[in-house]
């Protein structure tokens, strides 16, 4: 299946079914970089054809950004394209839900991620801070746990450094 099919299957129903296929295409895009810095690779005060264009051509490795997302809907409304901007902010605030609903935060159950920036997304729109991060490794895979203002941990599996099925 092509990713627009991926896609669309998720989007009309955005369950684990259909978002486990989703990650995978997006993981394995040449385009997909987890390690990507948006507000970096835009520089200061881009125009809002440049977000469109830089963001675009990231695309579909940047799907399921919340932050990428998030930019596209401004860059769309400075340009009065209100239904496109529309578009552009439920994609962010679905990203965001599918991160939150991949788990409880938990070493046992922790929200998965496919970018770095994803991780600082989902603790922002929950207005929480981290004090610390440090990566732990296991035989599933690598974590990101952070260590909130309150001392609590909320742990995130990367997703691109899941150990491939053997």
């Amino acid at each position: 299946m092509e990713f627009p099919d991926i896609m669309e299957a998720f989007l009309l129903d955005p369950s684990p079914e259909t978002r486990h296929p989703l990650r995978a295409a997006i993981l394995s895009d040449r385009t997909f970089d987890p390690r990507v810095a948006l507000r970096e690779l835009l520089g200061e005060a881009p125009t809002p054809q440049a977000v469109l264009d830089s963001i675009g051509a990231r695309m579909p490795g940047l799907f399921l950004s919340p932050q990428a997302h998030g930019l596209l809907a401004r860059a769309h409304e400075a340009l009065g394209e209100e239904s496109d901007a529309e578009r552009e902010r439920k994609l962010s605030l679905l990203a965001l839900r599918e991160i939150g609903d991949s788990g409880a935060g938990t070493a046992d159950s922790p929200l998965e991620v496919l970018r770095l920036e994803d991780e600082y997304d989902h603790l922002r729109a929950g207005r929480r801070r981290s004090t610390a991060q440090r990566l732990h490794r296991t035989d599933e895979g690598a974590f990101d746990v952070h260590t909130l203002e309150d001392g609590a941990e909320l742990w995130y599996r990367l997703l691109w450094r899941v150990p491939a099925a053997g």
